[in-house]
């Protein structure tokens, strides 16, 4: 007897080519839609926040002739996701909302409907490779590094890791979209997903409307006023643009003092390097690497290239992170996300 799976279904090109490839396969299937936050509240219009992903979904179950479900999950979104955003950039620190997401909604809440509703696995459109060996499960980068997804994933466990499959593992964004095309799904081929998908518009606009923003002064390492900041919540570490000063010359954002509510820039970008930092809420997938693999690289940031670690130093409830050679704006709030090759070993927190 074949498993009962359910798609994570947002409609778009990843998740419903996710959906084709497993109905072809013959399972029985059923494409799932979280409704995770209204869009009225939050300034989406016309088909361009949940709602419209929700009816697009629609269409393609209707389609494919699968059946259509959609979770109500605005509440402990609300709660979880989009208070711990707020409360980030309060602190001062730049979040990763979609890892937070991952963790207690996706691989959460949700999964914890699906498998109340009786289906034994759910299926996602990453483009990432799960494979078993010895009894735990690990996760490989996609074949397709401009749209490989692994860095988002590195807070899950084996639990969630055994209820979930990836249909598109083993292919490219290119595929999917001829599965799309080739089989005339009712997929719009030329939209992408939005970074953040509860903000519509520039995320400052969003921060504005939920922090009361303090304006303070912006100095240079000498200690000489130059500027004042917008409210420190606005900027984030490494930051060239939108910094307004009395200089007539590039400057980037070193440090947010959040006790003096002071931000300090520089002109120089060599001054953004740093060799070793501090990470936090640790978590490996299936069990920790050595402190000194020589092959042990680290990603700091969604879109930056993965560096060579040095060493790690356990330091109490945190991890100290060396590396071989200085990286570029490590900025606290962000994911530190641990490679061997192309296996996802896990991460943390940058504190």
């Amino acid at each position: 007897m074949k498993k009962k799976i359910a798609v994570a279904l947002s409609g778009g090109i990843d998740s419903s080519a996710a959906a084709w490839l497993l109905l072809q396969k013959g399972y029985e299937i059923a494409g799932v839609t979280m409704r995770h936050f209204n869009d009225q509240d939050l300034g989406f219009v016309a088909d361009n926040g949940i709602e419209g992903a929700v009816l697009q979904a629609e269409r393609v179950c209707n389609f494919l002739g699968i059946p259509h479900i959609v979770i109500d999950l605005r509440e402990v979104f609300s709660k979880i996701v989009m208070t711990d955003f707020i409360a980030e950039y309060k602190r001062g620190r730049t979040p990763n909302p979609c890892v937070l997401c991952n963790r207690t909604i996706k691989w959460g809440a949700f999964l914890e409907q699906i498998r109340s509703l009786g289906f034994d696995l759910m299926a996602t459109g990453h483009y990432i490779n799960k494979l078993k060996t010895n009894g735990l499960y690990h996760l490989y980068r996609s074949g397709d590094l401009r749209k490989d997804q692994s860095y988002m994933l590195w807070q899950l466990n084996q639990q969630q890791l055994a209820q979930t499959i990836f249909p598109l593992g083993e292919m490219n964004k290119s595929q999917a979209r001829d599965i799309i095309t080739n089989n005339n799904i009712p997929v719009k081929t030329d939209v992408e997903s939005q970074e953040i998908c509860f903000i519509s518009g520039h995320y400052r606009e969003f921060l504005e409307k939920h922090l009361v923003l303090k304006p303070g002064d912006i100095v240079l390492c000498s200690g000489e006023k130059i500027g004042e900041h917008l409210g420190l919540p606005l900027y984030t570490i490494g930051q060239r643009k939108g910094i307004h000063t009395s200089l007539n010359e590039v400057l980037f954002v070193k440090k947010l003092n959040m006790t003096e509510n002071s931000m300090l820039v520089t002109n120089d970008p060599d001054e953004l390097f740093c060799g070793e930092f501090q990470i936090r809420k640790v978590n490996w997938i299936a069990g920790p690497p050595d402190s000194n693999d020589p092959d042990l690289l680290v990603q700091i940031r969604y879109n930056s290239g993965a560096v060579e670690v040095a060493s790690l130093q356990c330091m109490g409830d945190s991890l100290l992170v060396k590396l071989t050679e200085p990286a570029r704006a490590v900025t606290p709030g962000q994911s530190a996300v641990f490679y061997r090759n192309n296996e996802l070993l896990g991460g943390g927190v940058i504190d």
